[in-house]
C-alpha cells in the first residue's frame, strides 16, 4: 500500500470515528434548574389544591328583612323589609372539608307595615357577631351553620294604633341561628345565608294589643366575600 492509500485510509478512520463520537456524546442537561421548576410547580398544583389555613377579606350582604313567631303575620311577615351588613371576616382552613369563620360586621334594618287600624316601623342598627362552620361538600361548593350574637346599638322602632304612638325594642342582645350555602373561588365567596332570633321583642312596653304577641326577627342575605 503506498503512502496516497494509507493517508486516505486513514482519514476515512479518523472522520467515521468522529461521526461515531458525536452521535452517542451525552447532551448535557441542567438538572438543578429543572427539579427547581419540578419543585415550583408542584408547590403551586399543591398551595391550589390546599388553600391558606387562615385568610381574611371583607363580607357584604343585602336581603330581606322579616319575622317568625306566632303572632308574626300582625307584624308583616308576608311584607318583609330590608336588611344589609358589612364587615371584615376571618377564614380558618382546618383541612380540606372544614372550615371555621368567624366574623364582625356593622348591619342595618328596616321594615315597615300598615294595616287600617295600626301601623308600625322598625329601623335598627346592630354589631353582628356570627360564628359558622363549613363543610365543603363538591369542588368549591359549601354548607354552612353557625350561631350569631348582635347587640343593638340604635334603634327607632316604633308602633302607632288608633292615634296613639309608642317605641319598643328587641332584646338586646339578639341571638340566633344561621344556616347557609354558597361557592368559594380562590379569593371570592358567594353564599346565600338565612339568619332566625330565637329571642322576641320586648313587649312589656308596647301598648294594647300589641302586648303578649310573640314575634321574631328573619333576615335572609345574599352575600359576597373578598380574600385578601
Amino acid at each position: 500500500m503506498d503512502m496516497k492509500s494509507f493517508l486516505f485510509a486513514a482519514s476515512l478512520f479518523t472522520c467515521a470515528s468522529a461521526a461515531l463520537a458525536e452521535g452517542s456524546r451525552e447532551v448535557p442537561v441542567n438538572r438543578d434548574a429543572n427539579e427547581t421548576v419540578v419543585t415550583i410547580e408542584s408547590n403551586v398544583a399543591a398551595a391550589q389544591s390546599f388553600p391558606r389555613w387562615f385568610t381574611a377579606g371583607i363580607r357584604l350582604s343585602g336581603g330581606l328583612f322579616s319575622f317568625t313567631g306566632d303572632q308574626a303575620n300582625y307584624v308583616g311577615r308576608k311584607h318583609p323589609g330590608s336588611a344589609m351588613d358589612v364587615g371584615p371576616v376571618f377564614r380558618f382552613r382546618l383541612n380540606r372539608l372544614f372550615e371555621i369563620d368567624p366574623s364582625i360586621a356593622f348591619g342595618y334594618r328596616f321594615h315597615k307595615y300598615n294595616r287600617d287600624e295600626y301601623s308600625l316601623s322598625f329601623q335598627e342598627y346592630l354589631i353582628q357577631i356570627p360564628v359558622v362552620a363549613r363543610l365543603y361538600v363538591y369542588d368549591g361548593f359549601f354548607l354552612g351553620a353557625g350561631a350569631q350574637l348582635s347587640p343593638i346599638v340604635h334603634s327607632k322602632n316604633k308602633a302607632t294604633s288608633y292615634g296613639f304612638k309608642t317605641k319598643f325594642n328587641c332584646t338586646n342582645p339578639e341571638f340566633g341561628g344561621i344556616v347557609e350555602l354558597g361557592y368559594a373561588f380562590s379569593h371570592f365567596i358567594i353564599d346565600a345565608r338565612g339568619y332566625a332570633a330565637v329571642t322576641d321583642y320586648a313587649n312589656d312596653d308596647i301598648i294594647g294589643k300589641w302586648k303578649g304577641l310573640t314575634y321574631r326577627p328573619l333576615v335572609v342575605t345574599l352575600g359576597a366575600t373578598y380574600l385578601f
